[in-house]
């Protein structure tokens, strides 16, 4: 078959372009022809790949059976072609590139990975030259842009009109059934991430891009110590800052270590600053991102490599890095979130040295101490562990995409088609289903229900009718209810109710005039009152009724909806959010009413802007 693939790609650094770069390759290789439609020639400096003349031939590829990989990318945006406002149109140029590829060789299929610019723009060439839509979304897109109140909407045009989606099947809620939904393939990699490749000298390669404006320290390293690595973005989440602290700690207790980071964005300057400032800058080494290829040399000349993400905002984010290191024989310092994020991989835990939170410095500091002070005992754990974890063969990659294209192709369904609503009520009314027992089933037999917030209404009220339960009447009735507002958070029935000013909030609340401003609460916010106490919920049997509960459930464009907790005080101001009353007004009532300082109401009103529960005008 042939491929026309708009997607991420390299020298774009990261996880959505090395992944679509080993798809590619590994569809190729059983035959089938990709053409990469990409704007990766225009990724900025600072998620840029150093790519030598061999990696620059390694992005194109032939076959003897035919397979091939070509790449379109588009060129860098000319001043001379400048409109106002200014703006490098992606969108447009890779929607008019793969419907020229897409005409000129006959494409069977258009796929896309990530939802901008590269969803939105296979969508419109699938619309203008007839042929199917495969879209797969990635952890951030999925929820951070989905979220977005001016991008949202395109997005879910785009994922609801895709002949398939691959990702999360809880996108049922925005109406794609089932059959539509197929899983991202199982993990795999390719034979460079093995332990027995080359190792990297690392202080050559530190040689070698001296010219780079990243790479700061050329000094060579030194052959006797343990050699610390990090690799992929710097961030606070990243855990990149705890652990520049960890190893400040230790050194000034008289360890001796390299420490190797691989690493680009936004926060480059920020971390060196803060190296200089914890006395590392001398066995700190720095160099700029290099191909998914060159990964494993690298990581094979590493003691031990980190990937210490904690409080990290992308909820269903799935780093490669521990399939990475694992399968390169490296010892892994992993942060237990890290850890959580492979749920197929339970035994993850027993084969990395775990660190509960990286903000516990001391805790972090005895794990790194431990590598340090006998590395030789390290690189044998990262070998033998190696052995301990089942890995797919890159084959497995190319293997599932063709299947899914085929079925595509060929108009299958993937999985015999299901009902969306038995799914969506498992995963939001989950103590619902187990206190009726098997009687929600029976009742989908008997009704057809329009939409699955209709039959959750008709499973409230045959309650009422129903003289089998085990519990009493009026706790069943609040878990209902409960759980019907934690299902309409994860239901796309009413988003053409957010409000106007909603896209207007994230300016607004940064006027120095915001006292003057008038907050509405959101359309997407519902509070409710329980007397049961929803923490019990989580043990199911101990129900508890006490105090009265007050909480607040938020819902988000993309579905990842919230539940928290509310004071009476808090209530009373959210209600009084209608338009008409200015935040100083508001905080002033709230202090007549409640006592409180009118400088806490201020910034409670700030922080529900920032979260959308209330807009701004």
């Amino acid at each position: 078959m042939r491929i026309c693939a708009v997607m991420k790609y390299p020298p774009i650094q990261g996880g959505v372009s090395a992944h679509c770069y080993w798809m590619a390759r590994s569809l190729a290789e059983r035959g089938h022809q990709v053409d990469v439609v990409t704007n990766a020639d225009e990724v900025e400096d600072d998620y840029r790949i150093q790519l030598d003349d061999s990696d620059f031939q390694r992005l194109e590829a032939t076959f003897p059976n035919g397979g091939a990989v070509r790449v379109i990318s588009t060129g860098r945006w000319e001043r001379a072609r400048a409109y106002i406002p200014a703006a490098n149109p992606f969108a447009t140029k890779l929607a008019a590139l793969a419907t020229e590829e897409i005409r000129l060789h006959g494409a069977d299929l258009v796929f896309s990975a990530y939802l901008e610019p590269y969803g939105l723009s296979a969508h419109l060439a699938a619309s203008w030259t007839g042929i199917p839509h495969v879209v797969q979304h990635a952890g951030s897109d999925r929820t951070r842009l989905l979220d977005h109140p001016e991008l949202g909407q395109a997005y879910r045009e785009v994922l609801r009109r895709a002949d398939l989606v691959v990702g999360d099947r809880n996108l049922t809620g925005l109406g794609i059934p089932l059959h539509r939904i197929a899983p991202i393939p199982k993990a795999s990699l390719p034979p460079e991430f093995t332990p027995d490749g080359p190792v990297a000298d690392l202080s050559a390669l530190v040689a070698r891009l001296s010219d780079s404006p990243w790479v700061r320290n050329t000094a060579p390293l030194d052959p006797q110590v343990a050699t610390i690595g990090v690799y992929g973005k710097l961030g606070v989440t990243k855990g990149s800052y705890d652990l520049i602290q960890a190893l400040s700690r230790l050194r000034r207790r008289g360890m001796r270590f390299n420490f190797v980071v691989m690493s680009g964005g936004t926060e480059r300057r920020r971390f060196l600053t803060a190296v200089a400032e914890l006395g590392l800058t001398d066995v700190t080494w720095t160099l700029p991102f290099l191909p998914h290829w060159r990964v494993p040399e690298i990581l094979r000349a590493c003691t031990a490599v980190c990937g210490l993400e904690r409080d990290f905002p992308v909820e269903v984010h799935r780093p490669g890095l521990p399939m990475e290191l694992l399968s390169s024989g490296t010892c892994a310092v992993l942060s237990a979130e890290v850890v959580r994020t492979q749920p197929y991989w339970p035994e993850l835990r027993d084969n990395a040295q775990v660190v509960e939170d990286p903000r516990d410095i001391d805790g972090l500091a005895t794990v790194l101490a431990e590598v340090i002070a006998d590395p030789v005992a390290a690189v044998e754990f990262g070998r033998q562990s190696a052995e301990r974890i089942p890995l797919a063969d890159n084959d497995e990659l190319g293997a599932a995409y063709e299947t899914m294209f085929d079925a595509v192709i060929n108009g299958r369904p993937l999985q015999p088609t299901a009902d969306a609503v038995l799914p969506l009520l498992r995963k939001n009314m989950p103590q619902t289903l187990a206190i009726l027992n098997g009687r929600v089933e029976k009742l989908l037999h008997r009704h057809a229900p329009a939409s699955v917030q209709d039959f959750a209404a008709l499973l409230a009220e045959s309650v009422d009718k129903d003289t089998a339960l085990d519990l009493p009447l009026d706790t069943v009735r609040e878990i209902i209810r409960f759980e019907q507002h934690r299902l309409w958070l994860a239901v796309d029935a009413d988003h053409d109710a957010v409000h106007p000013a909603f896209a207007r909030s994230a300016s607004a609340r940064r006027n120095p005039d915001f006292g003057r401003l008038c907050p509405t609460r959101s359309s997407l916010l519902r509070i409710d009152e329980f007397t049961l106490a929803m923490d019990s919920l989580t043990t199911r049997g101990k129900y508890v009724h006490g105090e009265p509960w007050l909480c607040a459930f938020h819902k988000r464009p993309s579905l990842k909806g919230r539940i928290f907790r509310l004071t009476p005080a808090t209530r009373d101001l959210l209600d009084l959010c209608d338009g008409t009353r200015t935040v100083d007004e508001l905080a002033g009532l709230a202090a007549r009413a409640h006592g409180a300082a009118p400088t806490a109401a201020r910034e409670r009103l700030r922080q529900f802007a920032i979260d959308h529960v209330v807009q701004l005008r």
